[in-house]
């Protein structure tokens, strides 16, 4: 997840450097790795090591996928050592030891399609993003990890999913993990959370926030309010959020 303030003018999709490779964008390093990233209809195959199963916390259950199989997933989790995507309720799947690929209805999942809501990538391998021409082949070059890309096409093919970056350059979606912009309204507002029960608080990707909650029945100041997967937010102190299902505006 990425905050777009209200307001800002994108002048276009992809920003192209001049010799046609998309320019990164700059953001906080600690907003590259961590937090949920919907997935839409997608499809992951176990490679043939097979697949540990893991917790949304990244710890093994002691069970395994077996190789070959194929699990329909939406959703992505990002954690410190890498990326996981979601086969069942807490059970996950590490990005490495499947392959990804969406389901976006086209015959036989090959074809290309439109970027739709994701905004770009995050590279998240940490040897970096191969650089791909449109067929699956390497061109030579490598994204550096945490680097972000604005994105403008999904390609499915023989090898796998690709994400366009420039021109005829993609980068595969084991390197990396898509994101959506969050629009943000800058407000000055005090709201009242609800009586009965304290009020969860969430961080910037959506993630609870463990040991910290509002008290129920109280008020606070609040300088912002943002869609973050898809339910309303307001900011209490720095990324920290409470539901708008939580308070009183």
């Amino acid at each position: 997840m990425k905050k777009l303030v209200k307001g800002l003018l994108f002048s276009s999709l992809l920003a192209l450097s001049a010799d046609g490779m998309a320019s990164p964008l700059i953001t906080k390093a600690a907003d590259n790795y961590y937090g949920y990233t919907e997935v839409g209809n997608s499809v992951v195959k176990v490679r043939d090591t097979g697949a540990q199963i893991y917790t949304a916390y990244g710890q093994p259950t002691g069970r395994f996928l077996p190789m070959g199989s194929e699990w329909k997933t939406d959703i992505e989790n990002t954690l410190y050592d890498g990326s996981y995507y979601g086969i069942g309720n807490n059970e996950f799947v590490k990005s490495v030891d499947v392959e990804y690929m969406v389901d976006s209805g086209l015959k036989d999942n090959l074809g290309t399609e439109s970027a739709g809501n994701y905004d770009g990538v995050a590279v998240t391998s940490l040897d970096g993003a191969a650089v791909y021409d449109s067929t699956g082949h390497p061109i030579g070059r490598t994204l550096p990890d945490g680097s972000l890309w604005k994105i403008d096409q999904i390609s499915n093919i023989a090898s796998g999913t690709y994400y366009r970056v420039g021109g005829n350059e993609y980068v595969s979606a084991i390197d990396v993990r898509v994101y959506e912009n969050t629009i943000v309204f800058p407000i000055s507002r005090v709201i009242a959370t609800r009586a009965g029960h304290p009020a969860q608080l969430y961080n910037s990707n959506d993630q609870p926030i463990i040991d910290r909650a509002l008290g129920p029945n109280t008020k606070w100041y609040t300088d912002e309010y943002c869609v973050i997967g898809g339910a309303g937010y307001y900011r209490v102190a720095t990324d920290e959020y409470v539901s708008m299902a939580d308070v009183i505006v």
